[in-house]
This record gives structure tokens, C-alpha cells and sequence, in this order.
């Protein structure tokens, strides 16, 4: 529920909003770090998603208390999600075969596919879209409009995954391509 505020009030909403997000995701990465040291790269994975998760949960409940449901985008229903999974998986495709065809490969990740299908498929979702079109876009759509939050939020989740999937290469085709695609499905799911 979006309130109406003066050119100051916004940017220090929107600073408050960034902020949340910003202790959230190093703090997360922190677990993962310490994880990723433990059990390798799977363990550092899961447990990054869980702290997304977790801690996006308890600052919304904290910090919004009765409008939290509201605020992290809980009022779904099983259309919308199939509506988004579809049209997400229609859109990420297509990018991902161009980046694996267009640019070339420098390393390879060895990690066990039956351990990664599920994280990438189940856990990174849910916990994601938590902190990113939960919380970072609830926070942002209280203080400012719906596409200018959605374009904010898109493009911190696409500058995101860009070191994440720079691994695989350094090419600027790739990099546009992986900015591209997060960017896109960052759009997709915020609508």
C-alpha cells in the first residue's frame, strides 16, 4: 500500500528499501561463504537460498507486522503462478541457448546435476523471489510506482547474476545475454 510522499521522503524510502536488501544479501552470502567453506559449492548454494528466505521472512513480519502478506506479494493464486513459471520458461530458453551457443565456454563447474537441478529449480526460486520481488519490491512499491520498483528491482536482480555466471564466461555477448535474461525474467516476475 503505497503512501504519498514528497521528492525527499521517496529517495529516503527508497534508500531505507536498498539498505534492507543490501544488509539481507551480504549477510546471506556471508552464511554462504562460511557454508561454501564446509560442504563446497552445493552446500554454500542452499544455504545462501534458506538465509534469502529465512531472513527476508522475519524482516518483512518484523518490520510490516499485519501488512507483510501484502508487502512480500503472498496473495497468489495457482493461475498466476503456472501463468509465471510459463511464461518464464518461455522467456529464459531462448536466452540461455544463445548464451550457450553464441558464446564460448572458459571453465566448466563440476558439481552433481541431481543436487543442482533441484536448488536451481525449487529452493533459488522461492528464496529469490522472496528478497528480491518480496521485500526489495514491496519496499520500493511503498514509496514509489509499480514499474519504477519493478525496474529497480530487475536491474539489481540482473546485476546480480552476472558474477554468479561470468564463470562460464567473460565475453561481453555473454555478459549482455545473462544481463539480458535475468533482467527480462526480473520483469516478468515483478509484474
Amino acid at each position: 500500500m503505497r503512501v504519498s510522499l514528497d521528492v525527499r521522503s521517496k529517495i529516503s524510502c527508497i534508500f531505507k528499501a536498498l539498505g534492507i536488501w543490501i544488509l539481507i544479501f551480504l549477510f546471506s552470502n556471508l552464511i554462504g561463504g562460511i557454508a561454501g567453506q564446509v560442504g563446497g559449492l552445493i552446500c554454500a548454494m542452499f544455504s545462501i537460498q534458506i538465509a534469502f528466505t529465512v531472513l527476508s521472512m522475519l524482516t518483512a513480519v518484523t518490520l510490516f507486522r499485519d501488512e507483510y502478506r501484502y508487502l512480500m506479494g503472498l496473495k497468489f493464486t495457482f493461475k498466476s503462478m503456472v501463468k509465471v513459471v510459463a511464461i518464464s520458461l518461455i522467456s529464459a530458453l531462448p536466452l540461455t541457448y544463445l548464451t550457450n551457443i553464441l558464446a564460448p565456454t572458459s571453465h566448466q563447474i563440476q558439481v552433481s546435476i541431481q543436487l543442482l537441478i533441484p536448488m536451481v529449480l525449487i529452493l533459488a526460486p522461492i528464496g529469490e523471489e522472496l528478497l528480491f520481488r518480496g521485500l526489495l519490491l514491496g519496499c520500493l512499491m511503498r514509496c514509489i510506482s509499480r514499474w519504477r520498483s519493478i525496474m529497480i528491482s530487475s536491474t539489481i536482480f540482473a546485476l546480480i547474476h552476472l558474477p554468479a555466471f561470468s564463470v562460464y564466461s567473460e565475453t561481453l555477448l555473454t555478459m549482455f545475454l545473462i544481463f539480458a535474461g535475468a533482467f527480462t525474467l526480473g520483469v516478468i516476475a515483478g509484474h
